[in-house]
């Protein structure tokens, strides 16, 4: 789990629930404030690449979720924020790191 926080922090994304209160194996994640925003696209993009996000399940807000479920290591976390961090380029999404405050 720390290898994910680590990754959202650096990338300046916010938690839906305080860490603290977190299972351990699931992390909900608020959407960017970023127009070129798109979860399709994004899950897609890392799809195509050997990874899955997950669609969030809170109906009033925009959510999606990353799991560290089965046979995954620190490396394979770290090997998905590298692609998930392309797609955030490769559709221009911006996420300033004052959002995770």
């Amino acid at each position: 789990m720390g290898a994910i926080h680590d990754g959202l922090d650096r990338l300046g994304f916010k938690d839906v629930i305080k860490r603290q209160w977190q299972s351990g194996l699931v992390v909900s994640v608020i959407y960017p404030d970023d127009p070129n925003w798109d979860f399709t696209k994004i899950h897609d993009y890392c799809y195509e690449r050997g990874f899955t996000i997950y669609p969030g399940k809170i109906s009033t807000t925009n959510t999606f979720r990353l799991c560290a479920l089965g046979a995954i290591d620190e490396q394979d976390i770290k090997d998905f924020f590298e692609v998930f961090e392309a797609g955030l380029k490769h559709y221009n999404v911006s996420i300033p790191a004052k959002y995770n405050d």
